[in-house]
């Protein structure tokens, strides 16, 4: 039992152990067998890819051949077509030289004149009359419009220089006003004294800021304008350029009378010829269509004669016509050589006159040329375009324009040194009351209100005298003196006019109350040293304006002599120019002399002594009325320089006596 028990076990095992060796021997078998189908199936399709690419690669070359048959026969053709129209024009050519051959013979043999050949000599005359006529009209044409194009041109550039002069008046005023308030602004002002002065400089501004943009607009148009001219003057040379490519450039002398002359001249000339050209071609016309009639004549006759010698046939009379008519057709073939040659010869004078025409044209070309480009230069240095004479014109009207500003700043000088003399005069009597007095203010208020008798009239007096003293004997006072107060008007004016509006000081007998004697003396010295040397400032700057413009007047009148003037009026300028750089040299030495005498007048401030007390405001009061007096005559008056030398002298010995 034991033993089949044990049996049983074993034979299960050996059951269990032999499909398991079945199924490991059969997987080699199948892995052998899916390799060689894969690498198949791996292989097939590489054979399609690369059947399809072979496809391809036919389909490509069939397209290439066809594109390559298709350019090739496209050539062919054109060839085909190329050599079809040469074998035709060579045929033309073979039949016309056969003709011509023949023709040749004939008229060899026969002695016959080739009538196609005066047909197409006379077609040929008409065209070149028909063409030259329309060119000369074309040539006056394009005159008319080129010198249209100049004068509005030259018109520009006189609008364009005046427009300059007025830009650089303006920035120049801009800049003058820019200074003025830079000045103003530096010092120290009510607030109440600052906008009534800034107002009217901030509209002026304004105004000046407007009048600047419409000058840049003006500009700008014309810019523009000039553009335009400048295409129409390229258009009009090119159209010159077409008509000297069609009849080309022939060297022909230059004729006299034509070498010298303004452009405008050799214009006018060139106008003329061409007006004498287009007669003879008229005249041309004329005989040309005569010789067309006689030569219908002359055929006509000529079939009339064949006519008739053909209708009396081999007879002896015949043949005498026949000679006749040998005879009258010879003599009618010379008259008619005869005129051909003349016509000829007309034709050819009038080629020589176009020619002539033409080559003066291209001379007045290069010549116009060659003064733009001189105007151009001497635009480009220093705005001396469109005529050297209105260039110095406008300079001087800068210059005058220059003059009338000196002169108002010598007049608001003359204004501000009249406040210092009355502030000078103030600081006088001031110290010679504080000198004089020997009562209290109240004192001697009391009693100049009472009007009291012995010392104190006296002392009025002397006040008085003083008061004369200091006063220049000359003229009357422009300020308040000693105790007298300032009208309303009058304070404005100081206000608006002289920067330094702390200047006006009460009377010394109400500053005495207030104020300690050695303050107040030192104040007011302060004040008047200030404004004298500001006054100095000014006129050291009016000197420089004046010397600069010297120098460029100078450097005009030197110039001026480069320039041709041979007319009375030139000569008349000229010396107008010299007498205006004398003027300018007068009023320099007038200014130097006004600033040496100012300068004295600082140096005795700062070291006051009773004699140039005394006889500083006689000096500087007498040489200012005869600085303005000098001004007034030179600038606004026409009289002659002796006149105005007779009236100095005598205001000047007036108020010296």
């Amino acid at each position: 039992m034991h033993t089949k028990a044990e049996r049983a076990p074993g034979a299960e095992a050996s059951a269990e152990t032999e499909p398991a060796t079945e199924a490991i021997e059969a997987e080699p078998v199948t892995q052998q067998d899916e390799g060689p189908e894969d690498e198949l199936e791996r292989l097939v399709d590489e054979n399609e890819d690369l059947k399809t690419e072979i496809e391809e690669m036919r389909t490509e070359m069939d397209e290439m051949r066809d594109t390559f048959y298709e350019e090739d026969t496209c050539q062919l053709q054109e060839m085909r077509r190329e050599l079809e129209r040469a074998n035709k024009n060579c045929r033309i050519l073979q039949y016309r030289l056969r003709k011509a051959e023949r023709k040749k013979l004939r008229y060899a043999q026969t002695g016959e004149i080739d009538e196609e050949l005066l047909r197409s000599l006379e077609q040929d005359l008409k065209v070149a009359k028909d063409v030259s006529v329309r060119l000369h009209h074309e040539l006056e044409n394009v005159e008319e419009k080129r010198t249209k194009t100049e004068d509005e041109n030259e018109k520009l550039r006189q609008k364009l220089i005046e427009v300059e002069v007025t830009k650089q008046a303006l920035q120049n005023e801009l800049d003058k006003v820019k200074e003025s308030q830079k000045r103003r602004g530096s010092k120290e002002v009510q607030r109440s004294d600052k906008k009534s002065a800034q107002t009217p400089t901030e509209d002026h501004n304004e105004d000046l800021k407007c009048q600047l943009a419409f000058i840049k607009e003006e500009a700008v148009l014309m810019r523009k304008k000039t553009a335009k001219i400048d295409k129409e003057k390229d258009r009009l040379e090119a159209e010159l350029q077409k008509y000297r490519s069609f009849y080309g450039d022939l060297d022909s002398p230059h004729p006299k009378g034509e070498a010298g002359g303004p452009p405008s001249t050799r214009e006018s000339e060139l106008k003329l010829r061409l007006r004498l050209v287009e007669e003879e071609a008229n005249i041309l016309g004329r005989k040309i269509v005569e010789l067309e009639v006689e030569n219908r004549g002359l055929r006509a006759e000529l079939d009339d004669l064949r006519g008739e010698g053909e209708g009396e046939g081999g007879s002896g009379g015949g043949a005498v016509g026949r000679v006749r008519v040998g005879r009258g057709h010879g003599e009618a073939m010379t008259e008619l050589r005869q005129q051909l040659q003349l016509v000829e010869d007309e034709a050819e004078l009038l080629r020589r006159n176009l020619a002539d025409a033409e080559d003066h044209n291209k001379r007045v070309m290069g010549e116009l040329n060659k003064l733009r480009f001189k105007a151009g230069t001497h635009e480009g240095g220093a705005r001396h375009g469109g005529g050297k004479a209105d260039a110095l014109q406008e300079e001087l009207k800068t210059a005058r324009l220059q003059i009338n500003d000196l002169s108002g700043k010598v007049m608001q000088m003359q204004y501000e040194n009249r406040v210092l003399l009355s502030n000078m005069q103030r600081y006088d009597l001031a110290s010679h009351l504080a000198l004089r007095g020997c009562t209290s203010p109240r004192d001697s208020d009391a009693e100049s209100d009472a009007g009291g008798t012995g010392p104190n009239v006296h002392r009025e007096s002397d006040d008085d005298s003083s008061s004369s003293r200091v006063l220049p004997p000359h003229r009357k006072r422009e300020g308040p003196v000693g105790g007298e107060s300032d009208s309303d008007e009058v304070r404005n004016q100081t206000r608006c006019l002289t920067p330094t509006r702390g200047l006006y000081t009460p009377p010394p007998e109400v500053a005495a109350r207030f104020l300690p004697r050695s303050s107040r003396d030192r104040q007011q010295m302060i004040d008047i040293r200030v404004e004298a040397e500001r006054l100095g400032r000014t006129i050291d700057r009016l000197i420089a304006d004046t010397a600069t413009i010297i120098a460029e007047a100078r450097v005009y009148v030197s110039n001026g002599d480069l320039y041709g003037r041979g007319s009375g009026g030139e000569e008349e300028d000229e010396g107008g120019r010299i007498r205006e750089h004398e003027l300018l040299y007068r009023i320099n030495a007038q200014m130097n002399a006004f600033r040496k005498e100012l300068q004295g007048f600082i140096d005795r401030l700062e070291v006051p002594k009773p004699e140039d007390r005394e006889e500083e405001p006689l000096s500087v009061s007498m040489f200012q009325p005869i600085i303005l007096l000098i001004l007034i005559l030179v600038l606004f008056s026409s009289l002659s320089y002796a006149t105005i030398f007779k009236l100095v002298f005598l205001f000047t010995l007036f108020f010296v006596l």
